[in-house]
């Protein structure tokens, strides 16, 4: 019951935070889209401290062959448009593994401090970071296409009945979450008052 209420709640409030996105100036899009940046990388890294501590302490379940995130092809931005685009095809790229998260938690983590209510808020964060980063792009650079992002390798793991083969899984998706949503929180300090000025001098606000 406490999970239903959990997501029915999250489920209205981005409903209701996605119909007024669009009506937002940019200073407001900018500045929210920062602050829940900002609260899904804490929640993303302090999930990864948590299976860290109790599942990989002491066991090599990471090494220098096995920590490729599957956004490494995303390539570094150079230019404020380019920082949006990465910032999309990033969040992009977590959408799916982060819908089948949820579920997974669930079966096999929901019961390790928090966990599964960390797991939708993420999930809601990245969303919400996405649709706010389309619609900035869009009024520098009507009409742009999105580019093919990578998909997630190992989703299926985090399904498997095996203990080791799950828990690696997870282990890999928090580590490879946690740098992104920095990566993102950066990106996005990156573009401050530049992309305000810059949006400001292009449109009316």
């Amino acid at each position: 019951m406490g999970l239903l209420l959990l997501v029915s709640s999250l489920l209205l409030w981005e409903h209701a935070t996605s119909m007024t996105d669009d009506q937002r100036s940019n200073e407001e899009l900018y500045s929210k889209m920062l602050s829940v940046s900002h609260r899904t990388h804490v929640v993303a890294r302090r999930m990864y401290r948590i299976l860290d501590a109790r599942f990989a302490k002491g066991r090599l379940l990471m090494n220098s062959g096995n920590n490729t995130c599957h956004t490494a092809s995303i390539p570094t931005p150079n230019n404020t448009e380019d920082l949006l685009k990465v910032i999309i095809n990033i969040s992009n790229a977590w959408k799916y593994p982060l819908k089948l998260l949820t579920p997974a938690t669930l079966t096999h983590l929901g019961s390790y401090d928090g966990m599964l209510a960390r797991a939708v808020e993420v999930k809601f964060g990245n969303e919400e970071v996405l649709a706010e980063a389309r619609i900035l792009l869009s009024r520098i650079q009507p009409g742009f296409e999105e580019n093919v992002y990578p998909e997630w390798p190992e989703l299926r793991q985090l399904r498997s009945s095996n203990e080791e083969t799950h828990l690696f899984a997870f282990y890999k998706l928090f580590y490879c979450l946690r740098n992104d949503s920095q990566k993102i929180e950066h990106y996005l300090k990156t573009l401050g008052c530049q992309i305000i000025k810059k949006l400001c001098a292009s449109i009316d606000i």
